[in-house]
């Protein structure tokens, strides 16, 4: 595999990921009327959030296959991450409270919320800073698995992650039964940036391609169904197990998609001719901005466009990704913000 077509890959998955999110918090809001939507309705709304559950899962996936190869001091490392990410989480968490307050009227601008954003998002989508700025604590010690000789050391690690982060949580959830079993140390999201890693070292064939795209549209059917079932026997309450991103479902989605990315995006040049990869490339450098600026072009747009949620879902995810592209590319050409959209 070529440097050239490995930037690639990652570009389209970068891209992917964050259309995905923006459709998926488009399509949110409807869920949650189970019982006051024409069921066809929710069934889009929810056809639309299962199918890009990878989403978020896919940007751990790539941040594990960038990092983990990498030997760096720890002062460079921490240095680079405060400046991609605690920089922009303190200036957008400043920006949303406002938002909030100005905008929404759900809260005050008080020294009281300003002190929270220590701890705890100011709005729903950043909690996604705060637990990449939690893994980014644990890279350099990853990184000590990732560079072992030893192959079976790493599948170790993804498989006692799988254990503790799906199959314990499966038990508690049809038992009852509360699991005392110490396994904190390997629980959270960083098993996936393991599972990143070595994804992107595998050999892809197109066999294993197939096998890839069967293992996504199986766990998708799962995520869809699942959320269905469980939602008719909660009356109509949403219950969101199957949408979780440590679901065994969701973990098994995602590793398929980044597999099928991989290869469908290395292996056909026809997807990534050199005419397009400017714009491929400026649409994932702008990703992390998108996805801060988003939620607010969504709050306006979310009840914009009166149409059958088979359209208006992703015609306002489209919208909305368009617009906070467009405001990205502008805060990127302004010095005093450049910085807050790395």
């Amino acid at each position: 595999m070529s440097e050239e077509k490995s930037i690639i890959w990652v570009d389209w998955l970068r891209a992917i990921a964050t259309f995905g999110v923006v459709l998926l918090h488009s399509a949110a809001p409807l869920l949650y009327k189970f019982n006051d939507l024409p069921r066809d309705h929710w069934w889009f709304a929810n056809f639309y959030d299962s199918i890009v559950r990878m989403c978020v899962p896919l940007f751990f996936m790539i941040s594990g296959h960038l990092l983990l190869g990498k030997q760096e001091p720890l002062p460079a490392f921490f240095q680079k991450r405060v400046n991609k990410v605690l920089l922009p989480l303190l200036a957008w968490s400043i920006i949303y409270l406002a938002w909030r307050r100005f905008v929404e009227h759900s809260a005050d601008f008080s020294a009281y919320y300003l002190f929270s954003i220590a701890l705890t998002p100011a709005y729903y989508h950043l909690w996604f800073l705060y637990a990449i700025a939690g893994i980014y604590l644990l890279v350099p010690i990853l990184r000590v698995v990732a560079g072992s000789s030893d192959r079976t050391l790493l599948a170790y690690y993804v498989l006692v992650w799988l254990f503790a982060v799906s199959v314990i949580p499966i038990g508690e959830e049809v038992t009852g039964i509360k699991s005392r079993i110490d396994l904190l140390s390997i629980s959270g999201y960083s098993g996936y940036l393991v599972l990143g890693f070595c994804l992107g070292k595998l050999t892809l064939t197109k066999s294993r391609a197939h096998v890839s795209a069967v293992i996504f549209f199986a766990a998708f059917t799962v995520t869809a169904l699942g959320t269905y079932w469980l939602t008719v026997n909660s009356d109509g309450k949403l219950r969101d197990y199957f949408y979780s991103y440590l679901s065994p479902n969701v973990i098994f989605m995602s590793a398929a998609f980044f597999a099928l990315a991989r290869f469908v995006f290395c292996e056909n040049a026809a997807l990534s001719p050199p005419s397009k990869n400017r714009l491929l490339k400026s649409l994932s450098s702008a990703s992390f901005g998108i996805y801060l600026v988003h939620a607010m072009y969504l709050y306006v747009l979310v009840d914009a466009l009166p149409l059958h949620p088979a359209f208006g879902v992703p015609a306002t995810a489209l919208l909305a990704f368009v617009l906070s592209y467009l405001t990205i590319i502008v805060i990127k050409r302004i010095p005093v913000l450049r910085h807050i959209s790395p």
